[in-house]
């Protein structure tokens, strides 16, 4: 990680772990076994990307460095290598304005950091992945995650994850189909909020 990207990363982490322990204390949609991670800021065109994992949700991150004058809750379409995705304007004083886009909310799908860290990893990956180039390394990774290789004794009652077909084509996937965890059902995608 570069000396910019590094910090940051140390200053997305900072406003979230503070955000975490001021107006999120005591909320019960926080995940205690997690706690707060930017994963693979990196330079996409002139913004930046990556994901960011909390205690209540996993979204990916597009901080444009032009900072763009735009009313917190403004929806829009980002197109990303991988695919389009709507994404909503947030502001934060300590790091400014940013556009971010959920993979998981709330976060109890996972019983550690570990868990979290390497799906946030593979999503990242997978993203920034063209349609037609391979990613083995982040196909890896989720069959890891599926398989409960990187997660705690406790996640391992989902450990019998999908079977995953490497002839089935990938484009059907949605970006919560792609991320989806052991045990959860197909329809899950059209239930989730």
């Amino acid at each position: 990680m570069n000396h910019e990207a590094a910090l940051l990363t140390d200053r997305i982490e900072a406003a979230f772990t503070a955000i975490a322990r001021q107006r999120m204390a005591g909320i019960p949609v926080m995940n205690p076994a997690l706690g707060v991670a930017m994963r693979g800021a990196r330079k996409l065109g002139e913004d930046w990307i990556g994901v960011l994992v909390t205690p209540w949700f996993m979204n990916f991150m597009l901080l444009p460095c032009e900072q763009a004058d735009q009313r917190i809750g403004t929806k829009r379409e980002l197109a990303l290598p991988s695919g389009r995705y709507q994404a909503i304007w947030n502001f934060e004083d300590d790091i400014g304005g940013y556009w971010s886009c959920s993979l998981f909310s709330p976060m109890f799908e996972f019983a550690d950091m570990d868990a979290a860290i390497a799906t946030a990893d593979a999503a990242l990956d997978e993203i920034l992945a063209s349609p037609d180039e391979e990613t083995p390394q982040a196909e890896q990774r989720m069959e890891m995650v599926w398989a409960g290789a990187t997660a705690s004794p406790q996640a391992e009652r989902s450990a019998q994850g999908p079977v995953l077909d490497p002839g089935a084509p990938p484009a059907m996937l949605s970006r919560r189909g792609l991320l989806r965890l052991p045990g959860e059902s197909p329809v899950a995608d059209e239930a989730r909020p």
